[in-house]
């Protein structure tokens, strides 16, 4: 398990982890890798834990790397907060 990458945004804290699938057996060793990608979004608070909320990133094509796939989470997450994503929301933060 990879150690989650934090970010803030609007006054939210981001958490990602980019979660290495395993290879498929007839996949070339230098082949893209597939994430599987994990947002937790809370409130920013000083020295407080809040609440917070786990957000699945969508099926992604294959990445170059961890960077890129966590990348991928905090623009997933930017788009959460900014209400851009149906059906997905930070409002009861």
């Amino acid at each position: 398990m990879s150690t989650p990458l934090s970010d803030h945004y609007k006054g939210f804290e981001i958490k990602v982890q980019a979660l290495r699938r395993a290879k498929e057996r007839d996949e070339p060793d230098d082949s893209p890798r597939h994430f599987d990608i994990v947002v937790t979004i809370a409130r920013s608070a000083h020295g407080e834990s809040g609440r917070s909320v786990m957000f699945g990133v969508p099926e992604q094509e294959p990445f170059e790397s961890p960077i890129d796939a966590t990348r991928t989470g905090i623009d997933y997450a930017h788009q959460i907060i900014d209400n851009k994503i149906e059906g997905q929301s930070v409002e009861d933060l």
